[in-house]
């Protein structure tokens, strides 16, 4: 069957099971949970048979409760090897989506200024997905003409397949100006976001990559087949727009990225059983409730949910028919959910331009979401390095050591900037210090939290108890105290005398502590500032670095 458009948003009596169904413009929203659109009242009322089941959930009322809490029970956390397991992950340990908003790595108005004309170079050496990449070019000035040459790397074969695919597939089918309005490039770019980030697409959208991309792999393939199979091997394809782009894979990745774009047989029943068997993991039900209890509103509960349920990033009262083909970005061709189970699309943009996209449905927030070797030296003006500078990965020093000689000098650039990010290195300090533990912290969270349920706060493992728990983190004297403690736990003075770089005293690309409140307790919008922190999966502790090569000015 065919799928409905996103745009313009579709009444959701089109939704539902019943025939006729209306084909009508989504503009009225439900006055209760505000999560789906109707053309008019009379559809409203049509449709509150099919509807009603989510709009009175029991999940979507302010005094729901986690099933542990109100069994008086220990959730499963609080015994066996999940006690002792600090982030209790759960799932694969691919990161296919971004787990910190995406950042604009030039910020040329801070930085080299809108004039700068000279060709741009960036590297995003441990890239995750491509969103740093669309959040950068797009926010470049409007007149931006020069050449800009990106380097995108990253040690998953998983992760590099999925951005050559879209890459490719952007670049070709964006290529030559059709006559139709632009309409074709809306269709592309709602395909890409449903390739990025929908479990399952349309039979004719996967159809379309694949005419598309695999022509370009298959044909490498055929050349290189009496090659080594470990021989590095690079391919350049020049587009009718005159953009480019090189890929370099062994040949075993070559033929791997092939055989992924071939037709497989794993059918929407058995992706659907596979993707649930972890993100709705019967074990992990006390985990799901802990996160749904601290979401911001009882309705972004339920907006999760179904997310969870189905994995369709599509507003939510929006027909699901046709979303029936394993989406080979996500499942690869294999028959295992590559993400842990807390991975979401919301993780990876920053939250307020989400949640202040106007729509009538306000609830619904993943509707709103819809819409070294061959590199040379003093090349870049700009590099983001993720967090591989966290000890689990390379290590500050490591990182700085690959990446800095890589950076442009401060005579060429004095903007040149390389971004790290610490994502778990300030609660592992506080964890080691016992800062984890002050009560300064819980104190200061007290302030912004609903009055609790006293007898909840009493039992050790009420929900109240662990929602305080995991609102300390957000408290502004945290992140101020656990900065200093960076610098000193990592020795980056001694990493700037040994190396020739230097942290920058004030950053110019993205902000020291980016998920930190940004609003004194009191002031308007700080609640729902608070509370929608820590509805995310975010820990507020997220801390970004920015060095420059000795002699540069900041």
């Amino acid at each position: 069957m065919a799928t409905v458009p996103v745009i313009p948003f579709a009444c959701a009596n089109d939704a539902a099971d019943t025939s006729p169904t209306c084909k009508g413009k989504g503009q009225l929203a439900c006055g209760n949970c505000h999560l789906v659109l109707y053309c008019g009242k009379e559809c409203q009322k049509a449709h509150w048979s099919a509807h009603k089941t989510v709009c009175k959930s029991p999940i979507g009322k302010s005094n729901w409760r986690p099933d542990w809490d109100r069994e008086c029970r220990d959730p499963a956390w609080a015994s066996g090897a999940a006690q002792t397991n600090a982030h209790n992950p759960y799932g694969g340990g691919v990161f296919l989506w971004g787990n910190v908003p995406a950042i604009d790595v030039l910020r040329l108005a801070e930085n080299e200024g809108v004039t700068y004309d000279e060709d741009i170079q960036l590297l995003f050496a441990a890239s995750g997905d491509l969103r740093n990449v669309v959040k950068t070019i797009s926010d470049l000035p409007a007149t931006t003409r020069q050449e800009i040459r990106i380097t995108i790397n990253d040690k998953e074969f998983a992760v590099v397949a999925r951005n050559v695919i879209l890459l490719l597939f952007v670049l070709d089918t964006l290529s030559v100006a059709t006559p139709d309005g632009g309409k074709s490039r809306f269709l592309v770019a709602e395909a890409l976001i449903h390739l990025w980030y929908s479990a399952f697409v349309p039979a004719s959208m996967l159809s379309m990559v694949r005419n598309v991309v695999r022509p370009f792999i298959s044909d490498v393939c055929t050349k290189i087949a009496n090659k080594n199979p470990a021989a590095c091997l690079g391919k350049s394809w020049t587009f009718a727009s005159g953009r480019s782009l090189r890929l370099v894979l062994s040949k075993d990745q070559w033929l791997r990225l092939d055989r992924m774009l071939c037709a497989h047989d794993l059918t929407w029943e058995r992706a659907k059983d596979v993707r649930h068997a972890v993100v709705l993991a019967p074990g992990r039900s006390d985990f799901r409730d802990r996160w749904d209890f601290n979401e911001p509103t009882p309705f972004s509960r339920i907006a999760k949910g179904r997310f969870r349920e189905d994995g369709l990033l599509l507003p939510f009262g929006h027909s699901r028919v046709g979303f029936d083909t394993p989406n080979l970005l996500l499942f690869q061709n294999s028959e295992t959910w590559l993400m842990n189970d807390k991975a979401d699309p919301l993780d990876g943009w920053p939250v307020w331009e989400v949640l202040r996209h106007p729509s009538p449905a306000k609830e619904d927030r993943y509707g709103k979401l819809e819409l070294k070797n061959h590199l040379a030296p003093d090349k870049f003006m700009r590099i983001e390095a993720s967090n591989i500078s966290d000890v689990a990965h390379l290590g500050v020093g490591d990182t700085l050591s690959c990446l800095s000689p890589l950076l442009q000098l401060p005579q060429s650039n004095p903007h040149a900037t390389l971004i790290s990010l610490f994502l778990n290195a300030v609660l592992e300090i506080a964890k080691r210090t016992g800062a984890n533990s002050n009560p300064i912290y819980t104190k200061a969270a007290m302030k912004y939290l609903p009055i609790p349920d006293i007898s909840s706060l009493l039992k050790s493992q009420g929900a109240e108890t662990y929602r305080l728990w995991d609102a300390r983190h957000f408290s502004s004297t945290w992140t101020c105290s656990s900065g200093c403690k960076l610098s000193r736990c990592f020795y980056f003075d001694n990493l700037s005398t040994q190396l020739g770089v230097s942290e920058k005293e004030c950053n110019t690309i993205v902000e020291k502590w980016p998920i930190r409140l940004k609003l004194r307790h009191g002031q308007d919008g700080a609640q729902e500032e608070f509370m929608v922190l820590l509805g995310s999966n975010f820990s507020g502790t997220e801390r970004y670095v920015e060095w420059k090569r000795k002699g540069a000015k900041n």
